[in-house]
């Protein structure tokens, strides 16, 4: 099993791709499928994508 798990099924996305794209400066949803392409598919990783946002925005 990988350490680095698929965030969006869809477009095979992993977690670290995610995380990287929020950190050089995407702020929302949309902006991180612009980056990676995740959530642009069924939709079901959104909220895992706005955590991780949410996530960034209180560490900052």
């Amino acid at each position: 099993m990988s350490g680095d798990p698929l965030l969006c099924l869809c477009a095979r996305v992993p977690e670290s791709e995610v995380v990287a794209a929020v950190r050089a400066g995407a702020t929302d949803v949309t902006s991180v499928g612009d980056a990676t392409d995740a959530g642009t598919g069924c939709g079901d990783c959104l909220v895992d994508i706005e955590d991780l946002l949410a996530e960034r925005a209180s560490a900052a």
